[in-house]
């Protein structure tokens, strides 16, 4: 994991109001555990002819926490919201100052696997942006809010469900590929989804991050792998949270839903970046159309 301290990341902190004390990664005890939030079915929704691809429990892939400095997370309105460094919290923007530091996720944390990549939002041929979307979020009591992508709310190609049993899925849009195709020729992916889940403000380190890299999920799941491909089929994806993870009679305060969009690989003229997002989460359909 590296540590970034650098006189780009200081400017970055000045710019944005924060009175630099000095820049420090986040402080875990390595105490979460994978299993807390899981994949418990996926099923191919198109093309036509729906399967069923796994049933079972897929533990994320890695987590990060429980995070003891800074004691609650940050970065949760990232705005324009296209992936950029700095722009929110998995994409290394630093907390507000805290006992003389401020805080920061490097952005590669996740990008562990051969596949995954930065992007290059500016276009001077070096890949810097960690490349991760938010894609909403939900206080405990409230609804989910849609997070938006420069001028475009989510709410209108995505359709979130966190439930406080301990369920969650993730629908998009069908509608959005025939959108997103004519523009860019061909698929972009998503290639991550993480879940960062906040405990009672009140005690200390309450606070984790848990990525599902479909990467690795390709590469090492079972036997031979996790039987799917980004890109080219739609799928319906749903899973549990641990909802027993937090102390102080197990209240979870807030949630927040994250994606990983790396580069998109096309000979047609460079999309905007909503355009890549929106055909990427198709290559994550998250719906079990099977069951209507």
């Amino acid at each position: 994991m590296k540590k970034i301290i650098f006189p780009a990341a200081i400017l970055a902190l000045i710019a944005n109001g924060f009175s630099y004390a000095g820049l420090m990664e986040v402080v875990s005890n390595d105490s979460c555990n994978l299993s807390s939030v899981q994949i418990t079915d996926i099923t191919a929704v198109a093309p036509p002819g729906s399967n069923i691809v796994t049933q079972g429990d897929i533990d994320a892939t890695s987590c990060l926490g429980f995070i003891t400095s800074p004691d609650n997370d940050w970065g949760n309105e990232p705005n324009p919201n296209i992936g950029a460094l700095y722009d929110g919290l998995l994409n290394e923007e630093a907390s507000n100052t805290k006992n003389g530091y401020s805080y920061y996720v490097p952005g590669n944390t996740f990008l562990t696997n051969i596949n995954d990549s930065m992007i290059d939002l500016n276009g001077d041929g070096d890949a810097t942006d960690p490349g991760w979307i938010r894609l909403g979020g939900m206080e405990v009591g409230n609804g989910f809010i849609y997070e938006s992508v420069k001028d475009y709310n989510l709410d209108g190609v995505i359709d979130i469900s966190f439930n406080l049993n301990g369920t969650w899925s993730l629908t998009v849009d069908p509608s959005a590929i025939e959108f997103a195709t004519s523009v860019l020729g061909r698929p972009s992916v998503f290639d991550h989804l993480a879940f960062v889940m906040k405990g009672p403000n009140n005690v200390d380190g309450s606070w984790a991050i848990y990525d599902f890299n479909f990467h690795d999920l390709i590469d090492d799941y079972g036997v031979n792998g996790l039987d799917i491909s980004l890109g080219d089929t739609a799928y319906a994806f749903e899973g549990t949270w641990d909802n027993n993870l937090f102390v102080n009679d197990d209240a979870l305060s807030h949630m927040s839903v994250w994606a990983h969009d790396p580069p998109a690989v096309s000979d047609v003229p460079e999309p905007s970046t909503f355009t890549i997002f929106a055909l990427g989460l198709i290559g994550l359909l998250l719906r079990k159309t099977s069951k209507n």
